[in-house]
């Protein structure tokens, strides 16, 4: 049995989410083979219960919608008068959460992490290159112990690019003396520096240091 239908409304929130449209990069973001994207556009097939989620959530509509046509479609919010929660940025695809173990050996290796070795892939609205990878925060270093300072309190998921360039004042991960660690990265006065956040950490000055840069932060999520 055929479904054009579905592959209409797949289509159409394939191309509103801004997504690449590719069945590469289709099936990598939705976690399935080529060939499934392929059947999916072809409307062979619909997806089971648990690959339609996942696709709704990251394309931004409902599941009734993509699976019936009926509920939330692309760019319909469920927001109503009065709300103060108005609609997310869209979805850029997923990325996955890795360790900080995993993260050195990455920073090292400039290989495409497996994405078997991922603790999960997560939603990123932000626009990411194809080697971007989530890291949980673990400690305090980067928690900001003023109210309405950037903060990173441990829990924290972060976004990181390795190909984001380096700016003064960027937020970054960073290898050295085999150790990766999460600092603002600062240049004064001809020197170079890694600074916490959390006025408790000294900041260190890595100018004459071998250093390994595994990334840029794009954002950041803190879970309830």
């Amino acid at each position: 049995m055929k479904h054009p239908d579905f592959a209409k409304r797949f289509k159409q929130a394939v191309t509103h989410a801004g997504v690449e449209d590719t069945q590469e990069a289709l099936a990598r973001l939705f976690e399935v083979s080529t060939v499934t994207i392929w059947s999916y556009r072809n409307g062979e097939k619909l997806p089971r219960m648990s690959t339609a989620k996942r696709i709704a959530e990251t394309l931004g509509v409902s599941v009734d919608w993509l699976l019936t046509g009926t509920g939330k479609g692309p760019g319909e919010g469920n927001t109503k008068e009065g709300s103060n929660v108005t609609q997310g940025p869209r979805i850029q695809g997923r990325i996955p959460l890795i360790s900080w173990v995993q993260a050195g050996a990455f920073c090292e290796a400039l290989d495409l992490i497996d994405p078997s070795e991922a603790e999960a892939w997560l939603p990123c609205p932000a626009t990411h290159s194809d080697r971007a990878y989530a890291l949980r925060v673990n400690g305090d270093s980067m928690t900001s112990p003023y109210p309405g300072q950037r903060s990173y309190p441990e829990g924290t998921i972060i976004f990181v690019d390795p190909d984001k360039p380096l700016t003064n004042g960027c937020r970054v991960i960073a290898k050295l003396n085999d150790e990766v660690t999460f600092k603002i990265y600062a240049e004064d006065m001809g020197r170079t520096f890694l600074r916490p956040i959390n006025p408790s950490y000294p900041s260190m000055d890595i100018t004459d240091m071998d250093v390994s840069f595994c990334g840029v932060i794009l954002g950041s999520y803190t879970p309830d």
